[in-house]
């Protein structure tokens, strides 16, 4: 008789669990499992700041801050301004302190004028800083700074800018031609402040309201200071005439120029410009006081966009005999009529002998 074989004992064990249904089912094959995923937009701001510049005491310097978005929403952004203690700083396009709505990628230049406190010592420094704040949640924010340093003559273009001194005898009256420049980044109009010392009378003939502009960034106006030299004033005495200007609005920017008269000795010719009868049509008088007869060239230009002639041509030259006075019509264009700024010089130059340069001045009605 055959013995039977003896299965081991664990084998058994996995034998009676498999018939009791105790072990697990094959594994099935793994499905695939798909997850959706949102992204949010947001916005974005990047502030950048200029290289810093110098300005000097009690002057002005401008600033082209850049705001950029950076996010991927259109957004707009909240501007504020902070400066060194006695410092100013203003935002001359921006007054609402707003800018936008940027869309994604977009930038946008913030000019910023700063001003350096009067009594500001050479050498010291002062930070300003622009921020920017996106008005879309969650309001992200950024700023940059830039450091004036202040210095005697930064090299920064004048307001006002004065012409050469001249002379004149007594009881004459000599006109200057001023320069007014617009040196802010708006457009912006100037009060005008004429004044003397000693006080001698002076006007402003082309400006009477003593108002000008308004005029662009960059823009030179010329404005004529008349002075008037008395007919006591002692030969060899000396005036000085200021024009001061004052910018209207914000910032606050003010200029001034000085020229200095010298009484001398009655002159040999004189210079007057009248206005005719005849609308748009002046009249040039040259007075010569001298014992000969003088050969003087006439030239004329106007401020304010009109064309001036010597009967058609730029220029005219004279004859005048000694002790004699020759009258020259000088034709401005009729379109200009009215033009309240508009103003014509006409200018007197001797040719031969002692060169002499006379001007007139005179409002174009």
């Amino acid at each position: 008789m055959r013995s039977r074989e003896r299965l081991p004992w664990c084998a058994c064990i996995a034998m009676l669990i498999a018939a009791a249904g105790l072990l697990p089912p094959p594994a099935r094959a793994q499905q695939d499992i798909s997850v959706s995923v949102t992204l949010e937009v947001l916005p974005g701001v990047q502030v950048t700041a200029p290289a810093g510049q110098d300005a000097s005491a009690g002057g002005i310097v401008y600033y082209l801050f850049r705001v950029q978005n950076t996010g991927g929403l259109s957004t707009g952004y909240r501007l504020s301004l902070t400066t060194s203690r006695g410092w100013t700083a203003a935002l001359p396009q921006h007054r609402n302190k707003y800018v936008g709505p940027l869309p994604p990628g977009a930038e946008e230049i913030i000019p910023v004028a700063v001003t350096p406190p009067a009594d500001a010592p050479l050498g010291s420094t002062g930070s300003t800083t622009l921020a920017a704040t996106a008005t879309e949640k969650p309001r992200p924010s950024d700023e940059d700074t830039v450091v004036t340093t202040v210095v005697l003559d930064p090299g920064l273009p004048e307001t006002v800018t004065a012409p050469p001194g001249q002379s004149g005898p007594r009881g004459t009256a000599i006109t200057y031609a001023f320069e007014l420049r617009n040196v802010g980044l708006t457009d912006a109009k100037f009060r005008l402040r004429v004044s003397s010392s000693p006080r001698w009378n002076t006007h402003l003939p082309a400006h009477p309201s003593g108002q000008a502009g308004p005029l662009a960034p960059d823009q030179v106006e010329i404005v004529p200071v008349v002075v008037e030299i008395p007919a006591d004033a002692g030969i060899g005495e000396a005036c000085d005439t200021t024009l001061r200007a004052i910018r209207q609005g914000r910032p606050r920017i003010e200029g001034e120029g000085l020229v200095t008269t010298t009484v001398t000795a009655p002159a040999p010719l004189s210079l007057a410009l009248l206005q005719a009868a005849e609308a748009g049509v002046y009249t040039v008088r040259i007075t010569n006081i001298t014992g000969s007869q003088q050969r003087v060239r006439l030239s004329g230009r106007t401020v304010g966009g009109a064309a001036a002639s010597f009967g058609g041509i730029p220029q005219a030259e004279v004859l005048v005999a000694a002790g004699g006075t020759s009258e020259v019509a000088l034709s401005v264009a009729r379109e200009a009529e009215g033009r309240v700024r508009g103003y014509i010089i006409v200018q007197a130059e001797t040719l031969g002998g002692g060169p002499l340069r006379l001007f007139a001045a005179a409002r174009i009605h």
